[in-house]
């Protein structure tokens, strides 16, 4: 049953950091563009999904290394 109960909380944990990795590469990404785009006067093409993509990797693997430095 616990461990059970591990694999359920494991999961939910992994959609949540994939779901607010998401969130912040997109937040980034268009933040970031609007940032340049005000400072350099240059149009930038902003690719969402790259972000998108950027900011889940950095997330799995932030949460990897906080599982993997406190054992």
């Amino acid at each position: 049953m616990e461990e059970q109960l591990m694999k359920t909380t494991w999961l939910a944990s992994l959609l949540v950091t994939i779901f607010w990795g998401a969130v912040l590469g997109l937040v980034v990404t268009y933040l970031g563009g609007a940032m340049v785009e005000a400072l350099t006067a240059t149009p930038l093409t902003r690719e969402p999904l790259k972000g998108m993509a950027v900011g889940v990797l950095l997330a799995v693997m932030s949460g990897l290394l906080v599982r993997t430095t406190h054992r």
